[in-house]
């Protein structure tokens, strides 16, 4: 008897994780599935597919080497997925790359959007919709936000819209060293007024 093909897709691979979760004879650590709070997860009804691609992460349990990096041990693996078509992106240790490797499959172009404030006032949505492509919010796209706290991690659903807020670190700051040694010009100009 031969085994089933492994499902592939958010979609298909949450579907066959979600009977298994509920047998609580089996470990289903090690299964991949849509990762917790991402778009499609849910622990009682299979996703459906969207009408238009739709990022999401899937994510299971490794703790192996490292797929590139044997020095290395990975406790998780995460893929960015898609809600609407089967493809999966390569695996991550991190669930803010697979994030944004979902992205650029489902909006290319969001690396180069303009990054906008913290969500701060109520003119704020008028700005990002004037300065993103026009429906970029209806077909769920994410913002790029300035992030300065401590939370930089990608938040999904909390751009207008239903789609990622995606953190941006500002741009570093130029530190600027002062001198402390007398110049040579000043020096001479002393001696000349001597």
């Amino acid at each position: 008897m031969s085994t089933p093909p492994e499902p592939f897709g958010a979609v298909a691979r949450h579907t066959a994780f979600l009977p298994r979760f509920w047998d609580k004879s089996q470990n289903v650590r090690d299964i991949w599935r849509i990762d917790y709070g991402h778009p499609g997860f849910s622990q009682h009804t299979p996703p459906g597919p969207t009408d238009n691609h739709q990022p999401t992460v899937i994510t299971r349990s490794w703790n192996q080497p490292a797929p590139h990096r044997p020095e290395e041990t990975w406790p998780y693996l995460h893929r960015g997925a898609c809600l609407a078509c089967t493809w999966e992106g390569p695996d991550r240790r991190r669930t803010d790359e697979a994030v944004e490797d979902a992205h650029d499959h489902t909006h290319p172009g969001w690396r180069t959007l303009p990054p906008l404030p913290e969500r701060r006032g109520r003119h704020w949505l008028t700005h990002a919709t004037h300065i993103y492509p026009e429906g970029w919010f209806d077909r769920g796209g994410p913002t790029r936000t300035l992030r300065t706290g401590i939370e930089k991690w990608h938040l999904p659903g909390k751009a207008p819209g239903g789609g990622y807020d995606l953190a941006v670190e500002p741009p570093k700051k130029e530190s600027r060293m002062a001198i402390i040694e007398t110049l040579p010009l000043a020096e001479a100009q002393h001696n000349e007024a001597a």
